[in-house]
């Protein structure tokens, strides 16, 4: 195998390695053609030997691969796989030799970071003359309390603060928290007679941790009288025995108390002020993310070890994993981790490695997937720990490109500094960041195989290129070809970590924004712009230090300024309006030539000006910006920051995909704005057809009103419950009035086949039947359905629909559905209404103009009530001249329901009465 000819290749040559002129056998290109295989195949199985802790790499230009057996019998032993310099591995050999141990306390993660003031307030307590300081570790259940009792008596033998043979005695105060007696005596001890069944008498914890370390677990369940014989101790440093009356006996012991419990609550304030250090430890969830991933690796290497087996993970299972809330704390998490390993082992048990990804998390955790859905991408590589794996090579193989980025910028942090003392040319500072830039670059690039290479870099790749392309455009420069792939390395690698600096560096990277301010002003521009359109896209976060070097990298490029072009956006209202336009323009044109704003349809001009000022700042139209518009209420934007433009504006309206695709081609050409707008006039006429369906019609009813469309419809979806869907007959509703005035020119005629209207009042339509609601109500409409869906229908289908009219279209049915009025009153009164209605006139209203005046009066009433009359009528003067005694008889009749309604009827609602008292009656022969 490839993998084991490269470790015997090393094991060979790694005795001879020569240190001030290393041989290029010892890199990744040199290999492959020793072994003529490529490159990134080589680095893949080089890095997998790192990992297994049997490769030493050094990060160098180029990067050099040792067998790590060969060099530690060769040279010296080394305590991690990785080194940034040939230089920091030699000075591994002096930190050997000078701290051959390392601090007790660095076992514990977090110890730079979260447990940094713990530490120290621990070590202050150990290191404290005659006996050290009585110690409270105060935090929830779970955070490693007892562990780290454990670590304080293991250093201070360590450090000579305790004898080697010294006793670590552990007590829990819960065990007899119900005891009290039984407690005092298990930690002072008894004489014989005490109580009943001391028999003789027994030393207590205070003798047995005598030259030692007690630890008292759950100090709180400690009563008041157990913690001032405590605190007495603590003072004088004797005791009595339960049960002694005279007498003490001496100790030296060193106090650890643990509790999970709130201090002031729980514990006397006597006994707290014997206590001069209290420590808190965080809870897992105040753990920063790095130190919750460091835990995860360390138990997760512990499991490996247990099965001596590789152990496989998916990142994105690790940071499923990482993320859950953990009641129990480290201890719940280290437990959690424990089952999920014996749970995937015992899935694949003949396999050679146990393989742990998202599916084989219990479901507790994977319903977190969905809390963190929206969370921006991560790097999706498995991470593969074997028993020999350290955690400093897991977390550093992570971090390493991180660290190369921090060193880079503390270099040019000192090259500025030492600039500005020794008062050098500043173009050699220059010089010496873009050098620095440089070899960042290549570490990034080249150390990075393409087997590696995640999702994520993928899409930072995308999203960099598009941004470049956007700031090319909109600032008329071109930049170097390589620059995509280089920033997208760096972008990735970087994160979002914020890196902490030292007051003093802080002091310099504020002096060296003020150089950058004066001497880069456009390359800082667009490293604002790519920092601010980066943070929109990506959900990163960037810092100072961050833009300054953008900025530099930028300045180092050499960046060339390309021909100004007239600029064009597109402004509508709508949601995606604009964005829409642009992106098929843009997309048909092969290049990106309009940028859109979509504007909410109540936005002011103010805001609208604001957003287009905005875009003025951040691009260069000197040479001309167009602004195509989609109604004129937006021409008038133009007075809101006209001071603020340096060049031509034209703003078009009426905005559609024709016209920005050749406003677009006449961009890509270089004319003046002016002789773009002009041809743009000339081609913008609107050119026009109406085309109908010629063939295979769909059927249709139609239905109509006189008074507007709301009864239209509601006749509409009766009939539609009438007609069975299989039949393909649609239902129509339309205005009655364009019937009336273009007949069967109307679009309707001219896209289905009407077999018939139906409504409150005949159009008049030849050749088109009519079918009066009164006749569907009353069922004298049976033999016109008939005579029209005989041609294409059944005998049978025809009864379903005639049975289901009769159903749908009784009286009290369709005046439900056509108001929201209580059917039988409505009923009532409208019956009262027509009586007297046809007392005034002096004769009797036949049948079907009462079922129509029942249908309409009902509708009538109900926009009386919403104050929604109809208002029009048609020669409504003449109508109210002529007609006057009608007008009174009407009036007159209408006055019941007005005082039952408490509403006023206009003259526009009696001429309709009217219309349906004068109407011809329906000719019932045709039934």
């Amino acid at each position: 195998m490839l993998k084991d000819d490269l470790l015997s290749f090393l094991n060979r040559e790694t005795k001879d390695f020569e240190w001030d002129n290393p041989s290029t056998s010892f890199t990744a290109s040199k290999l492959s053609e020793l072994f003529n295989v490529k490159r990134n195949t080589v680095s893949h199985y080089l890095n997998q030997l790192v990992q297994e802790d049997k490769v030493i790499k050094i990060n160098t230009r180029p990067v050099y691969f040792l067998s790590k057996f060969v060099f530690e019998q060769t040279f010296f032993t080394v305590n991690k796989s990785i080194y940034d310099s040939l230089q920091e591995l030699k000075e591994s050999q002096l930190e050997t030799e000078i701290n051959p141990c390392p601090d007790l306390f660095d076992e514990l993660i977090g110890s730079k970071d979260s447990l940094y003031k713990a530490i120290e307030q621990i070590k202050t307590s150990i290191f404290y003359p005659d006996g050290g300081l009585p110690i409270m570790i105060n935090g929830p259940t779970g955070v490693g309390k007892s562990y780290i009792a454990n670590l304080i008596y293991r250093y201070s033998i360590e450090k000579g603060i305790l004898a080697e043979d010294a006793p670590f005695i552990s007590f829990n105060c819960a065990q007899y928290a119900n005891n009290p007696e039984l407690l005092s005596s298990s930690l002072f001890g008894y004489v014989k007679g005490a109580f009943t069944g001391a028999d003789s008498m027994k030393a207590g914890l205070l003798d047995a941790a005598d030259g030692g370390i007690l630890f008292l677990d759950e100090v709180h369940r400690l009563n008041e009288e157990g913690q001032e014989k405590l605190f007495s101790f603590l003072d004088q440093g004797v005791f009595r025995r339960m049960g002694e009356n005279e007498g003490s006996h001496q100790a030296k012991v060193r106090f650890i108390f643990a509790t999970t419990e709130n201090l002031e609550k729980s514990f006397l304030s006597t006994f707290l002020r014997r206590i001069p250090i209290r420590v808190i430890i965080p809870s897992l969830n105040d753990r920063s993310e790095k130190e919750k991933k460091q835990l995860a690796y360390m138990f997760l290497i512990n499991e490996s070890r247990k099965f001596s087996l590789p152990l496989r993970i998916s990142s994105r299972a690790l940071d499923v994993i990482i993320k859950h809330h953990y009641s129990g704390n480290i201890g719940d998490f280290k437990n959690t981790i424990k089952y999920i390993t014996a749970s995937s082992y015992m899935k694949n048990r003949e396999k050679e490695e146990i393989s742990i990804k998202l599916h084989d998390l219990p479901d507790s955790i994977l319903e977190d997937t969905i809390r963190f859905a929206d969370q921006k991408y991560r790097q999706n590589n498995d991470i593969l720990i074997f028993p020999t794996s350290t955690l400093d090579q897991l977390y550093e193989s992570s971090l390493s490109r991180f660290q190369q980025i921090k060193k880079t910028y503390d270099n040019i942090l000192d090259s500025y500094d030492r600039s500005q003392i020794k008062q050098q040319d500043m173009t050699v500072f220059e010089q010496q960041v873009f050098s620095e830039i440089l070899a960042l670059f290549d570490k990034l690039i080249f150390d990075t195989s393409k087997e590696n290479t995640s999702v994520m870099m993928e899409i930072t790749t995308v999203n960099v290129q598009e941004i470049i392309r956007y700031l090319e455009n909109a600032y008329n420069v071109k930049f170097n070809g390589n620059s995509v792939y280089a920033m997208a390395h760096f972008l990735y690698y970087k994160g979002n970590t914020e890196i902490h600096w030292t007051d003093k560096q802080e002091v310099i990277i504020t002096d060296l924004t003020s150089f950058v301010d004066e001497n880069c002003k456009m390359e800082q521009q667009l490293a604002k712009q790519f920092v601010h359109l980066l943070e929109s896209k990506l959900d990163v976060k960037l810092y100072k230090m961050d833009e300054i070097f953008l900025t530099f990298y930028l300045r180092s490029m050499t960046i060339e300024r390309t021909n100004n072009k007239v600029k064009a956006v597109i402004l509508a209202h709508g949601y995606a309006t604009a964005s829409s336009i642009a992106n098929v323009a843009n997309r048909l044109l092969h290049k990106n030539v309009f940028e859109a704003f979509d504007m909410p349809i109540d936005v002011s001009v103010g805001e609208i000006a604001s957003r287009v000022l905005n875009y003025i700042e951040s691009n260069d139209v000197s040479k001309g910006l167009i602004l195509l518009v989609d109604m004129g209420s937006l021409k008038d934007i133009y007075s809101q920051f006209k001071k603020e433009v340096n060049g031509p504006v034209a703003i078009i309206n009426n905005v559609s995909t024709q016209m920005a695709l050749f406003l677009g081609d006449m961009l890509g050409k270089n004319l003046y704005i002016e002789e773009m707008i002009e041809r743009l006039q000339d081609a913008s006429k609107t050119e026009y057809s109406i085309i109908y369906p010629e063939v295979n019609k769909e059927k249709v009813i139609v239905t109509t009103c006189l008074t507007g469309m709301g009864t239209a419809i509601q006749i509409q979806k009766l009939l539609e419950a009438s007609i069975p869907e299989e039949l393909d007959i649609k239902v129509l509703a339309h205005d009655y009035n364009r019937l009336k005035e273009h007949g069967t020119s109307e679009a309707i005629f001219q896209m289905y086949q009407v077999l018939s209207i139906v409504g409150t009042a005949d159009p008049g339509l030849p050749l088109v039947d009519y079918i009066s609601l009164e006749d569907l109500i009353s069922g004298q409409g049976e033999a016109k359905l008939r005579k029209i869906f005989k041609p294409f229908l059944n005998e049978d289908c025809i009864q379903v629909i005639n049975n289901n009219l009769i159903r749908n279209f009784s009286l009290e049915r369709v005046i439900e559905s056509i108001t929201i009025l209580d059917t039988e009153k409505i009923l009532t009164h409208v019956e009262a209404f027509l009586h007297q209605l046809e007392v005034q006139l002096n004769k009797r209203l036949t049948n079907d103009k009462k079922l129509a005046l029942y249908v309409h009066m009902s509708c009538l009433v109900e926009r009386l009530i919403r104050q929604a009359p109809i208002e029009t009528y048609t020669n409504i003067e003449e109508f109210e001249q002529c007609q006057k005694e009608m007008i009174y008889s009407i009036k007159e009749a209408f006055s019941v329901i007005e005082n039952i309604y408490n509403v006023k009827i206009n003259i526009a609602e009696i001429g309709y009465i009217y219309d349906y008292l004068i109407a011809e009656p329906t000719d019932s022969s045709e039934f």
